[in-house]
C-alpha cells in the first residue's frame, strides 16, 4: 500500500510540475503568427486569383497593419511577463 501511495504522491507532483510549467500564450505570440498569416493569404490570393500579385499584397498588407498598430499602441506587451 505505501508503494502505491508514494508513487500517487509522485505522479501528482510530476502533473503539478508541468502544469505549472505549461507556457501560455500571450497576445504578443499571437501577433507574431497573425502577421506572417496575413502576408502568406494575401500572396496566395494573388498567385491563385486572377488579381495582381502586388495588388492582393497590397490588401493584405492592411490587416496585417492593423494588426500591429495594435499590438503596439494599443496593447503593448509589458516587460513584466519577459524570463
Amino acid at each position: 500500500m505505501t508503494r502505491s501511495r508514494k508513487r500517487d504522491d509522485t505522479r501528482k507532483s510530476v502533473v503539478e510540475a508541468v502544469r505549472e510549467r505549461r507556457p501560455t500564450v500571450a497576445p504578443a505570440d499571437l501577433v507574431l503568427l497573425v502577421l506572417p498569416a496575413l502576408l502568406v493569404a494575401g500572396w496566395t490570393a494573388g498567385v491563385v486569383s486572377s488579381a495582381s500579385l502586388p495588388a492582393a499584397l497590397a490588401v493584405a498588407t492592411l490587416p496585417a497593419l492593423a494588426t500591429l498598430g495594435y499590438a503596439l499602441f494599443y496593447d503593448p506587451p509589458s516587460g513584466s511577463s519577459a524570463n
